[in-house]
């Protein structure tokens, strides 16, 4: 990929996986407040991590303060195929020029060993 900088929620169980994946393979991370009065500004895009297309409140929230701003958003559910999963995600931070993106999912996907899969393959 090629972004240079991973946005991550505080207080989420799933950023902190997140953070200990994007450090070991060198992306910058830096903490996201969607407490803030424009939380969205300087970030590119969202990614959500799912499973089985399943969204919570909270990101249901974020997904659309991000399609109100028209902003790119990705979905990637980490039941599906693993590398129609990373190429799609590689393919949509190209086309939109995403430098800075958010990532978040849910905390109970840290019980689903995909995600596991996911980030062992996603660099």
């Amino acid at each position: 990929m090629k972004l240079n900088k991973i946005l991550l929620r505080t207080n989420s169980k799933f950023s902190v996986v997140l953070n200990t994946w994007a450090t070991e393979n060198g992306y910058e991370v830096e903490d996201f407040d969607d407490k803030k009065e424009h939380p969205e500004e300087g970030v590119d895009g969202l990614v959500i991590f799912t499973q089985n297309q399943t969204l919570d409140k909270e990101i249901s929230e974020i997904r659309d303060m991000f399609d109100h701003k028209q902003k790119p958003v990705h979905k990637i559910d980490i039941n599906g195929t693993l590398m129609v999963g990373i190429s799609n995600l590689d393919l949509w931070v190209e086309r939109n020029k995403c430098k800075r993106a958010l990532f978040i999912g849910a905390d109970n996907l840290l019980e689903n060993m995909n995600l596991v899969r996911y980030m062992e393959h996603l660099k």
